[in-house]
C-alpha cells in the first residue's frame, strides 16, 4: 500500500487527506493542534512531522504560510533527512513566489525533490477530488506525482519549472476573489440604500455574468490595447451613479476605483476604455 504523509491538517489538508484515504492510501497526518488530525477518518496520526513522512512516497504540505513551511521542514531536516531525500515533497500552502523560489533552490541543493502545487479548491472540493490545482517546479518531479496529483482534484495545470511562477499564480486568482468579494458587498450597500434585498441585487448574476470581463476586455488589456468600447469618462459618471444610489453606505471598492479614474482623466486618458485602468502596469500599445 502506498504510504503519503500530511503535514498540516487544516481545512484544506484535512480535506486532501481524507479523500486520499478513501482511495485507499496509507495516510500518515501530524498537525500542531493534534486534535485536528485526529478528526480525519481512515488516518494514522503521528506525534511529530518526522514521524508522519518515515516511510513515505509522497509528503503533502498544507500549513498557514511560508515561515511555518520553513519550520517544519527546517525540523524534519534536522531529524529525518532521509525521508525526504526518499520522497516527492508536494506543498500546498499559499505563499510568497520569492520565497518559494528560495525554498525549492535549497532543497535542490540537498537532493530533495520538490513540487509547489497550491490550490484553488474548497473543503468539499478537496474532499470531493473537484477544483483547480497549480504546479511549477522541475518537469521530472512534476511527471512523477502527477498522476496522483489528478487523483486529488478535478484539474492540473502545470506552469513550468520556475519554482515560484505557481506560488504567483495562486496569488493572481485570490486577488480576483477577493475584488469580486469587495464588488458584491458594494452592490449590496447600493441595495440596501436603494431599499433593494441583498438575495434579490445578488440574482441579476444568475442571468448577467461579468466574467467575460476577463476574456474579452482582459485579453486587450493584457496587449495594452485601450480602444475605446466603454469610455473611461463615461465609466466614471456610472462611477458617481453608483457612488449616489449607495447613499451613506460604505463602498470602498467603488470609492477606490473612481479615485483612480478621476487620476487616469486627469491624466489625458479619459476617452480610452475602461481598461485603462490597467495603463500604468501595461502601458498602452
Amino acid at each position: 500500500m502506498t504510504k503519503i504523509a500530511f503535514l498540516g491538517t487544516g481545512l484544506i489538508g484535512a480535506g486532501l487527506a481524507e479523500a486520499a484515504a478513501r482511495r485507499g492510501l496509507h495516510v500518515t497526518v501530524w498537525n500542531r493542534t493534534r486534535a485536528k488530525a485526529e478528526a480525519i477518518p481512515g488516518a494514522h496520526v503521528a506525534d511529530s512531522p518526522e514521524a508522519a513522512v518515515a516511510g513515505a512516497v509522497r509528503i503533502h504540505i498544507a500549513l498557514t504560510d511560508d515561515a511555518v513551511v520553513q519550520a517544519v521542514l527546517d525540523q524534519v531536516l534536522a531529524h529525518a533527512p532521509e525521508a525526504l531525500a526518499s520522497a516527492v515533497v508536494v506543498d500546498h500552502t499559499t505563499t510568497g513566489p520569492e520565497p518559494t523560489a528560495a525554498r525549492a533552490k535549497a532543497l535542490a541543493e540537498r537532493g530533495i525533490r520538490y513540487l509547489h502545487a497550491p490550490v484553488f479548491m474548497s473543503p468539499q472540493m478537496c474532499r470531493d477530488a473537484a477544483g483547480v490545482m497549480l504546479a511549477a517546479g522541475p518537469k521530472a518531479t512534476y511527471q512523477a506525482v502527477a498522476g496522483a496529483l489528478a487523483e486529488m482534484t478535478g484539474k492540473v495545470q502545470y506552469l513550468g519549472e520556475e519554482p515560484g511562477r505557481a506560488a504567483a499564480f495562486k496569488l493572481f486568482g485570490n486577488a480576483m476573489i477577493f475584488f469580486v468579494v469587495q464588488g458584491l458587498s458594494d452592490v449590496f450597500a447600493m441595495a440596501k440604500n436603494l431599499g433593494i434585498s441583498a438575495e434579490d441585487a445578488r440574482s441579476l448574476f444568475d442571468t448577467f455574468s461579468p466574467v467575460g470581463v476577463l476574456q474579452y476586455r482582459g485579453a486587450n488589456m493584457a496587449r495594452g490595447d485601450y480602444a475605446a468600447a466603454f469610455e473611461l469618462t463615461m465609466a466614471r459618471k456610472d462611477a458617481r451613479l453608483m457612488l449616489e444610489a449607495a447613499g451613506a453606505e460604505a463602498t470602498p471598492g467603488l470609492e477606490a476605483i473612481a479615485a483612480r479614474m478621476d487620476d487616469l482623466i486627469q491624466r489625458g486618458f479619459g476617452a480610452n476604455d475602461l481598461g485603462v485602468l490597467a495603463v500604468d502596469a501595461v502601458p498602452k500599445r
